[in-house]
C-alpha cells in the first residue's frame, strides 16, 4: 500500500484537529468546518457533534461567533460523512438539544431501525415516533430485518393505560385514564388534557398516523426487494 504525500498530510491535520476540538475551550473556525467537511473526516464526528450541542445551549447573549459558526457547519458535516458514522453521532445525544437534533435526523435522512428499536427498548417511545416519518436515502435488504421488527414492536406495545373505577366526590365512576394519569370520560380514545392526547398505549392521534404509514412503507419496501 502506498500513501500520497497529499493524503498524509490530511491524516497529519486530521490528528491535529481531533486534539485540539478535544478541549472544551476550543471551537473551530469557519476554515477549519469547511476544511474538515470538505475532505469528509472520519473519527471527529463525536467531539464535533459536543461542540454544536456546547454552542446551542450557550444563551444567545453570550454566544461568540464561533457558537454561531459551529451550530451552522455541524449539519453540513453531519450530512458529508460516512451515514453510519453519522447515526452513531447523533444518536449518542438526543436529550442535550432535541428539537435540533431531531431536526439534523430530518434533514440528513438517519433514519435507523435498529437504533429505534434500541430506544424503544429504553422506554422512550415518543423520540421513536418523532424520528419514524424519516426516510433514509436507500434501503437494502439488510434494513428490512429490524424496520419490519420495529413494526411489529409498535403494534405489540403495553397498555400503560385504559379504563377504570375512580373515585371522586360523589362516588366512583369509570374513566379512561390515560398513561400519563389525566382523568378522562370512559368512552375517550385519546387523553383530552392539554398537552398530553395520549391513548391507552402511549400514542397520539399524530403519531398513529405516523405507524399507519410507517407500516405502509415496510410492507412496500418488503415488495420492491422481492422484485429485485
Amino acid at each position: 500500500m502506498a500513501v500520497s504525500a497529499d493524503d498524509l498530510k490530511i491524516e497529519e491535520l486530521r490528528l491535529r484537529y481531533l486534539e485540539l476540538i478535544e478541549r472544551p475551550d476550543v471551537f473551530p473556525t469557519l476554515a477549519n468546518w469547511r476544511f474538515i467537511t470538505s475532505h469528509k473526516m472520519r473519527g471527529l464526528g463525536h467531539s464535533l457533534y459536543r461542540k454544536y450541542l456546547q454552542a446551542l445551549t450557550v444563551d444567545d447573549t453570550d454566544r461568540e461567533e464561533l457558537h454561531e459558526i459551529a451550530i451552522a457547519e455541524f449539519p453540513v458535516y453531519i450530512k458529508a460523512i460516512d451515514r453510519e458514522e453519522a447515526i452513531d453521532v447523533v444518536y449518542s445525544d438526543l436529550t442535550t438539544a432535541p428539537e435540533a437534533t431531531l431536526e439534523i435526523i430530518h434533514e440528513a435522512g438517519l433514519f435507523s431501525a435498529e437504533y429505534l428499536i434500541n430506544l424503544l427498548d429504553d422506554g422512550d417511545l415518543s423520540t421513536v415516533m418523532a424520528i419514524l416519518d424519516v426516510y433514509q436515502p436507500e434501503y437494502t435488504d439488510n434494513d428490512l430485518e429490524p424496520m419490519a421488527e420495529l413494526s411489529q414492536r409498535l403494534h405489540s406495545l403495553p397498555e400503560l393505560g385504559g379504563v377504570r373505577e375512580v373515585g371522586g366526590l360523589f362516588g366512583s365512576s369509570m374513566k379512561y385514564v390515560c398513561p400519563q394519569g389525566h382523568k378522562n370520560s370512559a368512552e375517550a380514545e385519546y387523553c383530552t388534557h392539554p398537552g398530553c392526547g395520549l391513548n391507552k398505549y402511549g400514542l397520539t392521534k399524530q403519531d398513529n398516523t405516523r405507524l399507519a404509514t410507517y407500516t405502509n412503507r415496510v410492507k412496500a419496501l418488503k415488495s420492491l426487494l422481492e422484485q429485485a
